[in-house]
């Protein structure tokens, strides 16, 4: 019986970025990561270097993203293939301007 893995470590063909960010959707810290990249060893790397810093991560990365807590603060760890400092739409809406007759 095989184990089915999640695909946001699947190797990409377009720059990935491992973000933190706070409990509101504010970017703390952002690494951009080129198509080549091992994208779990670069998730698990962030999570060693928070530890590292006293987080504690609350679950594991396997789906790309981990709650990390300290000292009663939480963020969010996360892998994506969505620049987080692009200004562009992120999803579709079928009230935008562009889809009006």
């Amino acid at each position: 019986m095989s184990c089915y893995t999640f695909s946001c470590y699947n190797a990409a063909f377009t720059p990935r970025y491992v973000v933190l960010w706070d409990l509101q959707w504010q970017v703390i810290d952002c690494e951009r990561l080129e198509s080549a990249t091992d994208l779990s060893g670069a998730m698990e790397a962030s999570i060693e270097l928070l530890e590292d810093d006293g987080w504690r991560a609350e679950a594991t990365p396997e789906y790309g993203f981990v709650f990390v807590h300290k000292s009663g603060e939480r963020r969010l760890l996360m892998l994506t293939p969505r620049d987080p400092h692009s200004t562009a739409a992120q999803s579709f809406s079928p009230f935008s301007p562009e889809m009006r007759p």
